[in-house]
Parts: C-alpha cells; sequence; structure tokens
C-alpha cells in the first residue's frame, strides 16, 4: 500500500441541530423509518462506516436525541441553533473535531433516509485516493450535486468561521475547482425529508425500509 495512504483519519460529523420548522412541530429525525427513527439509521451506517470517529451536533435543549443516541458510541456535541444558524453548528462541530487532528471530516445530514455506510465508504476511499486534498461530494446518478461532503484538514479554519445559517454552500461553490464528485446510486445524495408530505411520499415509495 502507498504510504501516504496508510493510516489516514476521516471523522464524521452529523448536522441534527435543525429546528424542524416545515414538519409542523414535528422533529423530523425522530420520525420512524421502520424499527429506527431516521436520526438511528443516520447515525448507525456512520458508525459501520469507515470513519474512525462518529459526532453529531444537536440543539442544547434536546434531551430526546440525546437520550436516544446514548448508548451509541458516538461524541454529542450541542449547538444553540436559534441563536446562531446551521453555520455556526458546522464551525462548532468542525473545531470541536479538529482537536483530533484528522485527515478529513464527513459531514453528513442527519435526515438522508436512503444514505448507507457502504456510501460513505465510497466517499472516504475516494478522499484518501485524492491523497486526502480534494473537496469530494456526492452526487446523484444524474450528476446533480448533493450530500454529503468530505472536506480536508486544509478547509477547517475555513468552515470554523461560518455563521448564519448559509452552511458550507458558499464555500463549495468559492472552491469548485477542488471539488471531486462520486456518483451514489439513484437520487440518494438528493433525498432529504423536510416536510410531513416528503416523508409520507417517501415512505409510500419504501414501504419495506
Amino acid at each position: 500500500m502507498d504510504l501516504t495512504k496508510k493510516n489516514k483519519k476521516i471523522e464524521s460529523l452529523i448536522l441534527g441541530a435543525g429546528l424542524s420548522i416545515r414538519m409542523k412541530g414535528v422533529n423530523k429525525l425522530l420520525k420512524k423509518l421502520n424499527n429506527k427513527t431516521l436520526i438511528e439509521h443516520v447515525v448507525t451506517q456512520s458508525i459501520n462506516s469507515k470513519a474512525l470517529n462518529t459526532s453529531i451536533i444537536v440543539q442544547d435543549n434536546n434531551s430526546e436525541i440525546r437520550k436516544l443516541l446514548s448508548s451509541l458510541p458516538i461524541k454529542i456535541l450541542t449547538s444553540n441553533f436559534k441563536k446562531n444558524g446551521i453555520g455556526y453548528s458546522i464551525s462548532k462541530g468542525i473545531e470541536l473535531i479538529s482537536r483530533n487532528d484528522p485527515d478529513g471530516i464527513l459531514i453528513l445530514l442527519g435526515d438522508m433516509p436512503e444514505i448507507n455506510s457502504s456510501h460513505l465508504d465510497l466517499m472516504i476511499d475516494e478522499f484518501i485516493n485524492n491523497f486526502c486534498q480534494k473537496i469530494i461530494r456526492a452526487c446523484s446518478e444524474n450528476k446533480i450535486p448533493g450530500n454529503p461532503v468530505i472536506f480536508p484538514k486544509s478547509f477547517f479554519n475555513i468552515l470554523i468561521k461560518l455563521r448564519g445559517d448559509v452552511g458550507a454552500k458558499k464555500v463549495l461553490e468559492n472552491y469548485n475547482n477542488l471539488i471531486h464528485f462520486v456518483e451514489l446510486p439513484k437520487m440518494v445524495a438528493l433525498t432529504d425529508l423536510d416536510t410531513i408530505e416528503e416523508f409520507d411520499i417517501w415512505k409510500k415509495n419504501n414501504p419495506f425500509v
């Protein structure tokens, strides 16, 4: 094996601090897919992937999610999302995880019902094959950019400065020439559930998941 690719450390940051405003008061991360909640599914897939460690950032007053995930081998971080927005959630998560000196951090949305560990491993392998220098971004089978995204350590200081509700979108736009896309099956990279209607339609189309 190429010595420059050995022992590379990639950690996972799951974003779970959203307010689920379009879910009419229902926390979408606690909606049941089958025998697991949506957030349990996403967290489990990250744990089962090649990511060295998994962290999730949640609202500081969300005791329900913290209790639900307390028995899993993850680090639970907290954020006051109402005050600071998703940018701050990413910023705080990156700041804390970067203390472990990983080569890259995979940012994963907490509401992606079709994501699985093999998708994450595909992205992690591609990140390592690119010597941990490129941004690795998932796209759909018809090449539309989506999530998750892996950022190399050279971007940590940029991500730590994020604030408000913009998230990492502007960073991706500014450094588009450094993005390497990884195609995930069908619409996996674009499927997240923001409304009750979206969730009901997805469940109807995926009755055995």
